[in-house]
């Protein structure tokens, strides 16, 4: 048993030593201008996700209530920043694994399991991506004197047009 393993073992090695004889050998000659070359086009295949465009409280709240307007299962009419997604609106959790996945989507960001878990209402999703996104200009200080109001309309009607 043993000298049929062998004999075949030496007959398969001389069937691949004339492969291995003909094939070329590899010839890597690293110098400084390939390396600085290979990390350039290696820098240059990394996906970008920047945006000259920073997030604002309207910005955020639009994208998201078009979000769960656009979800099949959800009737837009009844659609309001404190519906509850299960007893309003007739979500399951599947559903809401599905509208996470989209929001992950549009805002190129990933939501962990146990932060959707306690999403209930639209408003809570809208507060969820204003922390992520350290979005906090619908936050009326409590020293918010008169100018700072004025200041903060006019940025909010700048953000809307």
């Amino acid at each position: 048993m043993l000298s049929s393993t062998v004999r075949l073992l030496m007959r398969s090695g001389s069937l691949l030593r004339p492969l291995i004889i003909t094939a070329r050998p590899l010839s890597i000659k690293p110098t400084l201008i390939n390396l600085t070359e290979k990390r350039k086009t290696l820098i240059n295949e990394i996906p970008r996700r920047w945006s000259h465009v920073h997030y604002t409280y309207p910005m955020i709240e639009s994208r998201v209530m078009l979000i769960l307007r656009l979800f099949d299962k959800i009737d837009s009419n009844s659609l309001k920043l404190d519906s509850r997604f299960v007893q309003d609106l007739g979500l399951d959790s599947l559903d809401i694994v599905e509208i996470t996945a989209a929001l992950e989507d549009e805002f190129w960001t990933e939501i962990p399991d146990c932060d959707s878990d306690h999403f209930a209402t639209p408003r809570h999703v809208i507060q969820y991506l204003c922390d992520k996104y350290d979005v906090y200009e619908h936050i009326e200080p409590i020293s918010a004197g008169k100018e700072y109001l004025e200041e903060a309309k006019a940025a909010a009607d700048r953000a809307h047009h």
